[in-house]
């Protein structure tokens, strides 16, 4: 019984790892694509307004336009969760390592269920201290879709690894 939930807790780790790196690609794009949007959109305007001075003040709003999304940008949510998802990503990967290699005395029944129990444990609470201290009070909207992408990730990853196992 015990082995098993080390194996769920090891299973649930590595979805969370995956979870973290897919929402941080996630963020990185929309940030790529917002500068890319704001860098054509005030070239083109600007060059455009020089073509075509008959629609100045369309050019114009759409400069004005583009420097507001600029600046209001600067304050969207998720540029503040990039850098903690990357720190709790690469720390959460490296325990999830470290939990996998835990895996093996779990599984060849070399540790009692106490041990087992407590090395558990001892990953949970390794998890939510590097979630807290890389997140502190910032929030991480749940995203069921790459919440649903990150565990069928881990589900491929331990099925190439552990072949051996009954991967439901």
């Amino acid at each position: 019984m015990y082995q098993m939930q080390y194996w769920v807790e090891l299973q649930a780790l590595k979805a969370h790892v995956n979870y973290l790196e897919l929402y941080q690609l996630r963020y990185e794009n929309i940030e790529r694509w917002i500068g890319i949007l704001l860098a054509v959109a005030s070239s083109a305007s600007i060059g455009s307004w020089a073509l075509w001075k008959d629609l100045a003040l369309l050019w114009s709003v759409l400069i004005m336009l583009t420097q507001i999304i600029s600046v209001v940008y600067k304050f969207l949510p998720f540029k503040s969760r990039l850098k903690p998802l990357s720190t709790a990503g690469i720390e959460l990967s490296v325990l999830a390592d470290d939990a996998e290699k835990g895996w093996y005395d779990v599984a060849q029944g070399e540790l009692t269920e106490k041990e087992i129990n407590e090395k558990r444990f001892t990953i949970r609470k390794r998890k939510s201290a590097i979630m807290k201290s890389a997140f502190g009070g910032i929030v991480l909207p749940e995203n069921s879709a790459l919440m649903q992408k990150a565990e069928e990730q881990m589900h491929k990853y331990f099925k190439s690894h552990y072949p051996e196992l009954n991967h439901e």
